[in-house]
């Protein structure tokens, strides 16, 4: 066995329990031997969002416009105090020497949770904060990085490697056909906390045609929710996220058509699978407009391809999503969101499961989901802000929860920065769903969830 397997398997023990976990995935459409991932379990480790309301940027997303939180897009030329631990010691050493010579940047985080809930041992479908009234570690995150010099007249290239090592995030985070023997480890379920390597590609910038392009692992264009959590308003994840595309394989084209306008289009092997007999085809492309002051943004995106459960297989990666996107800031201090997505899938023929993994039920024909999010953001200071998101979620055949109904779920939160170095968010939320009852035999959930996230 050689170095690479020995560490990895170490890492992997780490998430095995004594008992068997008896939660399913997030995403329970599958039959009952041998779930594939991403099946399962979509999600995006996206970059922050650019002008995003904590995040550090990322080039191709679309989501909520600056408020006084944003940070400064990602630049190699960082003032002294920005400059976080890993980087500081890697400054240090000659090997920091030559990183810094050839735009190479190191960095991480550690985000973990206490999650308070009026149900014991699991708060799915929500997520990613889904252990009720325990610790919960979500991610401890590598990120190496060259960025692209869009500004530049000549040809650039660059690379990115996002990985969770370990983390619980990484059994929703996982593709199909990509180390997701890690959901079938724990007697058949996921281990609590595994790996996962969310963003993983080549980027090269074209100056003739305002034109990136990247080829590989990488975070999907459509909602405004992120698998970063630095990227994010709230603790915990809106349901319209958990139950669309986190990540894609394939190639992606970013083009500037103007100071106002961007396009993007892209071809991949379908959504949360990697390449094999599980995924086909898909065009993923979306056009945003930014206004010239950069308060309001306006977006269409979608991915589109077959829409077909793969029968054979039991898995549901294909499936088309069609999102609008608004964000606007006003009087200064205000930020509002919507984000709409409508998702639909063709001649499903499967199993789906509750939350518990039991009481299989069968469905076939066409299903459809959507959701609406509402977000509305104060920036008291730079260094804290506080969110309310509502939220309405319908998944009116209960093939993406497990449960048929309308969800409806009310969230207010707040993140204050100590320092560039720690964050903490704390966070209320009430889940309603009227025709199921989806959260252990009730039909509501209430929770308090407070996180840290500590940069390095």
């Amino acid at each position: 066995m050689n170095l690479t397997a020995l560490w990895l398997n170490g890492l992997l023990a780490m998430g095995q329990t004594n008992s068997p976990e008896v939660l399913p995935t997030v995403r329970p459409m599958v039959a009952p031997a041998a779930p594939k991932a991403g099946a399962v379990t979509p999600v995006a480790a996206q970059d922050p969002p650019l002008g995003g309301p904590l995040g550090e940027g990322s080039r191709d997303r679309l989501p909520p416009v600056t408020d006084g939180l944003a940070e400064k897009e990602f630049e190699n030329e960082e003032s002294e105090e920005e400059v976080l631990l890993l980087r500081r010691l890697l400054n240090t050493t000659a090997l920091g020497q030559v990183l810094n010579d050839n735009g190479v940047v190191f960095r991480g985080f550690t985000n973990g949770n206490f999650t308070a809930s009026s149900k014991t041992g699991s708060n799915l479908p929500m997520a990613m904060n889904y252990l009720g009234n325990q610790f919960q570690l979500e991610q401890n995150t590598l990120i190496m990085e060259k960025a692209i010099d869009t500004k530049s007249e000549e040809f650039n290239w660059g690379f990115k490697v996002y990985s969770i090592l370990p983390g619980s995030d990484y059994r929703f985070t996982l593709m199909n056909n990509l180390m997701d023997s890690q959901l079938r480890m724990n007697d058949g379920l996921p281990n609590t906390y595994g790996v996962d390597v969310p963003e993983f590609f080549l980027e090269g910038y074209v100056p003739e045609f305002k034109t990136s392009i990247k080829g590989g692992r990488f975070a999907t264009i459509i909602c405004n929710e992120l698998i970063d959590p630095t990227g994010n308003r709230l603790v915990s994840r809106a349901l319209t996220f958990m139950n669309n595309p986190f990540t894609h394989v394939g190639l992606l084209a970013t083009t500037n058509l103007s100071d106002n306008w961007t396009m993007f289009n892209g071809i991949t092997s379908g959504n949360d699978v990697f390449f094999g007999p599980a995924g086909s085809p898909m065009y993923l492309g979306g056009l945003r407009w930014d206004s010239t002051d950069k308060d309001t943004a306006v977006a269409f995106n979608t991915t589109l391809g077959s829409a077909q459960y793969n029968q054979s297989l039991n898995t549901n990666n294909l499936y088309d999503v069609f999102e609008i996107y608004l964000s606007r800031n006003f009087a200064e201090k205000w930020n509002y969101t919507l984000d709409i997505m409508y998702s639909l899938q063709n001649n499903i023929n499967g199993v789906y499961m509750d939350r518990d993994g039991i009481n299989p039920r069968a469905y076939q024909g066409n299903a459809t989901w959507y959701g609406f999010m509402n977000y509305l953001t104060y920036t008291f200071t730079d260094d804290f802000a506080g969110t309310f998101r509502f939220e309405v979620f319908d998944d009116n055949k209960g093939v993406r929860t497990g449960y048929e109904g309308i969800y409806t779920t009310y969230t207010l939160g707040a993140v204050y920065k100590f320092s560039e170095g720690l964050w903490l968010r704390p966070e209320f939320r009430y889940d309603y769903n009227g025709t199921s009852q989806a959260y252990q035999g009730s039909n509501g959930l209430f929770t308090a969830a407070a996180d840290f996230i500590l940069r390095w």
